[in-house]
């Protein structure tokens, strides 16, 4: 199993967080997600053989949510979005309801596939 940051997400999602929530615990939230735990949550548009899971992290810097999209049948989880809980535009409500966070994913999914493509992503073992 692998956890796979594109290189945007990681300069924009995971890189400001990375004291909070470390690769080691991304890994193993990855990990948790992949296994069935986590709460799936809708997307906007309709990716074959995907889903989008949402996990509660917590560390001794503070709680937070990440967003993984999963490969159905698949060993790959890719980070989407990472966010601190008392975020305010995103962290306290991550549903396809709320127009911010509908915007930052859709965006972040544009960017993960782009980057999919140009091999510009780092993998992680989980």
């Amino acid at each position: 199993m692998k956890l796979i940051i594109t290189d945007s997400i990681y300069e924009k999602e995971f890189k400001p967080l990375e004291l909070i929530f470390p690769i080691d615990l991304m890994k193993l939230a990855a990990k948790k997600s992949m296994c069935g735990l986590g709460e799936n949550i809708k997307n906007s548009s309709k990716i074959p053989s995907t889903i989008l899971k949402k996990v509660y992290l917590t560390s001794s810097g503070g709680a937070g949510r990440a967003i993984f999209l999963l490969q159905i049948g698949g060993e790959n989880s890719f980070l989407v979005i990472l966010r601190l809980k008392n975020d305010k535009k995103v962290g306290e409500n991550m549903t396809i309801s709320n127009p911010k966070f509908k915007k930052v994913l859709e965006k972040n999914l544009d960017l993960i596939f782009e980057e999919i493509k140009q091999g510009r992503y780092r993998e992680f073992e989980i």
